[in-house]
C-alpha cells in the first residue's frame, strides 16, 4: 500500500494546506509503478497528523491479514541485501513485536550524512499484528487491535528489538531536499512547533558556507552532532538514477 496524502498535515499548522498547495510528480511516478507491479495499491486520502496517515495504513494491513507493518516513509530507501537480511531478523525472532531500524540521515546532499552510529534516534519500523498471543501452550487472543499509540510506536504485543545497525539500516532524506522544500518540512511536520525561528537561516542555509558546523537537529540540536563527506558506494543502485545524485549541495 503507498497511502498518497492530497496534501499537508494541519494537526501542526493550521494554514499548511492554504501555504502549500503545490504538488509533485509522486502520484504519477507510483501509478506507474502500479501498472507494471500489480501488487502495489495506492490509497490516495487526506490525514491532518502524521498518526492518523499511519494508523490508516496499519488498519489496511490488519484487515488484509497481513502478519506484519513495515513502515517506509516516503523519504527512506532500503539496499536490496538489507530487506533480505530484515526478512531473516524477523524469521529468527516471531515472538518480537516491534523491531528498531536505524538509518543513515543525508544532510543537504547524498555525500553528506549523519551516521546511524552517531544518531540516538531509534526508529521502529517494523511491527507485528498478529491477533494472538501464547501464554503457556495456547494461544489467547488479543484484546486489541494492533495500531499506533505514537507516531513510531504500536500496541504490538511482544518486546522491541533493536536491529544491529552493521545488519539492516535505511537512508533517510528527510533532510536531502531543495531549500523550499526543507522550508515546507519545517512548517508542516511534526515538530513544526518545537523547531526555533532563526533554525533554517542560522543552520539550514548557513551550513554551506561551514560544513564542519555542530549541533545540526531543528529540535534538539546534539541529536545530529555533524554531518561527514562519504562517497556514495554503498547507496541502493536505484539511486545513481536520481536527479539529486551529482549534486554536493542540492539546489
Amino acid at each position: 500500500y503507498v497511502l498518497l496524502g492530497d496534501g499537508p498535515y494541519i494537526a501542526y499548522n493550521r494554514l499548511a494546506r492554504s501555504e502549500f498547495r503545490a504538488a509533485d510528480q509522486t502520484e504519477a511516478i507510483v501509478q506507474r509503478l502500479a501498472a507494471t507491479f500489480t501488487h502495489i495499491r495506492l490509497v490516495k486520502g487526506r490525514w491532518d497528523s502524521e498518526l492518523d496517515h499511519r494508523n490508516a495504513g496499519i488498519r489496511l494491513c490488519r484487515e488484509d491479514g497481513m502478519d506484519y507493518y513495515f513502515l517506509v516513509d516516503g523519504d527512506e530507501v532500503y539496499r536490496r541485501d538489507h530487506l533480505e537480511r530484515l526478512r531473516q531478523e524477523i524469521q529468527a525472532r516471531p515472538h518480537v513485536g516491534q523491531f528498531i531500524i536505524k538509518c543513515d540521515t543525508f544532510w543537504r546532499s547524498f555525500r553528506y550524512r549523519i551516521p546511524a552510529s552517531q544518531l540516538s534516534w531509534m526508529p521502529r519500523r517494523v511491527f507485528l499484528l498478529s491477533r494472538w498471543s501464547r501464554l503457556g501452550k495456547s494461544p489467547l487472543p488479543l484484546p486489541w487491535p494492533a495500531r499506533f499509540t505514537g507516531n513510531n510506536k504500536t500496541n504490538s504485543w511482544g518486546s522491541v528489538y533493536h536491529i544491529p545497525p552493521e545488519r539492516v539500516i535505511f537512508y533517510h532524506f528527510s533532510y536531502a531536499r531543495r531549500p523550499d522544500k526543507m522550508y515546507e518540512k519545517l512548517k508542516t511536520f511534526s515538530h513544526a512547533h518545537e523547531i526555533p525561528a532563526d533554525w533554517y537561516e542560522n543552520v539550514w542555509l548557513a551550513w554551506a558556507h561551514d560544513r564542519r558546523m555542530t549541533n545540526l537537529n531543528p529540535v534538539d540540536p546534539p541529536k545530529f552532532p555533524q554531518a561527514s563527506y562519504q562517497e556514495a558506494t554503498d547507496l541502493p543502485d536505484v539511486l545513481s538514477t536520481h536527479p539529486y545524485f551529482s549534486q554536493e549541495i542540492i539546489t
